[in-house]
């Protein structure tokens, strides 16, 4: 895949400077000159204190009633203002980078797909809404049904899928207090809808403008709540709801359709997890499907740092309908990550593989789960 370098990419949120970081200390005495603890803000909350430090402003409010003055280079509570903890930012030489996979993101456990009944959501649900829903349900397809119930017949386009997208970023912040990181995510995706000129979606396989994909892509890989909400849905997608196909199903549905269009052939990638003896048996049981986007590395030895499992998934496999190509599964996202030296692929949700076999590995401990790409479906 082609660099998105700042040098040659159009989409707004990739010529945003990344040399930066904001600390607060979070010493048990903040304004003692020995024992500081400097901690850094988190991705968004970097970005919104940056933002208002380019914009001038003198004061900026983060989650949680907190408030960072920039004038006076203190943070405090909003209803106590006397007590103040310092901040300050560092410039960095070159782009902030990860020299280390991020573990929540790359270890946690995977769930998979799992054969159930279809409970009812709603009572006001139409029959094709039942259907969609139902279908949902039952085989994890988000993305499927936001488009059977949102997009089809509707005369939409991409500028009006990034609007509803925004809208429900906005939505699922404010349920779990993270107004002002909602907003920030949510304005980043607005700023690209232009890219779409408005022209309408015809069928589910469109890949949509480039700058509008790559957009998607950059939100999901920050450190945020909304890749954790998204892929927590996906995960139990058994209890994804009506308002959630609104809500989510949008930048679910933006997200895949680019990966799904710019899929590279690469032959294997890793991740690393902590599971127990009853969850790894589960991947014993011949074929496995992963509802949820699935982050990968290609780094065997960043994802061998976490858990007491490997897995290596194996994806040199060809369409039976076309044994020239390789099954397009996996995208390289490292080029347009806010963190390119995790070497993350993305695994498309729904994809399924073949258990090939598994072992202990007595030299590092771990247990390896080898998985092979597969055309057939749980």
């Amino acid at each position: 895949m082609a660099s998105a370098s700042a040098s040659t990419t159009t989409t707004p949120v990739l010529l945003r400077a990344r040399n930066f970081q904001w600390y607060w200390n979070s010493a048990a005495d903040p304004w003692s000159s020995t024992g500081e603890k400097w901690q850094k803000y988190s991705d968004v909350e970097n970005e919104i204190i940056e933002d208002a430090l380019n914009g001038k402003k003198k004061d900026v409010e983060l989650d949680g009633n907190y408030v960072v003055s920039l004038k006076h280079e203190v943070q405090y509570k909003k209803e106590d203002m006397k007590r103040q903890r310092p901040i300050k930012r560092v410039q960095q030489p070159s782009d902030r980078s990860n020299v280390h996979l991020r573990e929540e993101r790359f270890a946690l456990p995977i769930a998979l797909a799992k054969s159930t009944g279809v409970s009812t959501t709603t009572s006001h649900s139409t029959d094709s809404e039942w259907d969609a829903l139902g279908h949902l349900q039952k085989y994890g397809n988000l993305t499927g049904a936001y488009y059977e119930l949102e997009i089809r017949d509707k005369n939409k386009s991409h500028t009006d899928v990034v609007e509803e997208a925004a809208n429900g970023i906005l939505a699922e912040g404010a349920k779990i207090g993270k107004e002002k990181e909602a907003q920030w995510l949510a304005q980043r995706l607005l700023e690209a809808k232009h890219f779409s000129e408005n022209k309408i979606i015809i069928h589910n396989t469109e890949t949509g403008p480039k700058e509008i994909g790559e957009t998607c892509i950059y939100l999901y890989t920050k450190e945020s709540f909304w890749y954790k909400l998204l892929n927590s849905l996906l995960r139990n997608y058994q209890t994804i709801t009506r308002e959630q196909v609104k809500t989510v199903g949008p930048f679910c549905w933006l997200l895949e359709r680019y990966t799904v269009g710019n899929m590279n052939d690469v032959l294997t990638v890793y991740r690393g997890l902590t599971v127990t003896d009853e969850e790894r048996k589960n991947f014993m049981k011949g074929r496995v499907k992963f509802t949820a986007f699935t982050s990968t590395s290609r780094d065997r030895r960043l994802a061998e740092i976490f858990g007491n499992t490997l897995l290596i998934f194996d994806l040199d496999a060809k369409y039976l309908w076309d044994d020239s190509r390789n099954i397009q599964c996996a995208m390289d996202v490292s080029a347009i990550s806010d963190f390119p030296n995790e070497e993350e692929f993305t695994i498309i949700p729904g994809q399924c593989f073949d258990v090939v076999r598994h072992e202990f590995d007595d030299n590092t401990k771990k247990y390896i789960i080898y998985l092979k790409v597969t055309n057939y479906a749980v």
